[in-house]
């Protein structure tokens, strides 16, 4: 009985060390998701970031800011812009335009080039 023992005794603590050893393992995966998780989440917030930064600098404001101020670029006067209408026939006139309406609205025609 007691060679009976001594292999049943074997077998309980191979066991127990194989239990021990899989709850250490899914511990240091569970560690490791965690770690994954959090630098997921942080990506995500930076990915966020980066897109409210592209929509930043890309907007016409900052764009027209940094023509003025790098380039000196500035707005043409109302007389050296002309309004080109489509679909308007020549006997048709066409009612002067502010200023700030005829530079957002402002087509460059082929006169007004040259």
């Amino acid at each position: 009985m007691s060679r009976v023992n001594m292999i049943l005794f074997s077998c309980l603590i191979t066991l127990a060390i194989s239990v021990v050893y899989a709850q250490h393992r899914a511990r240091r995966l569970f560690v490791d998701l965690q770690k994954e998780r959090d630098t997921a989440d942080q990506l995500v917030i930076e990915w966020n970031q980066l897109q409210i930064d592209q929509g930043t600098l890309t907007s016409s404001k900052r764009i027209e800011d940094g023509a003025i101020r790098a380039l000196q670029m500035q707005l043409p006067a109302a007389s050296k812009t002309r309004l080109m209408v489509t679909g308007v026939t020549a006997e048709k006139e066409v009612a002067p335009v502010s200023d700030s309406a005829a530079v957002k609205n402002a087509v460059p025609s082929k006169e007004a080039t040259r």
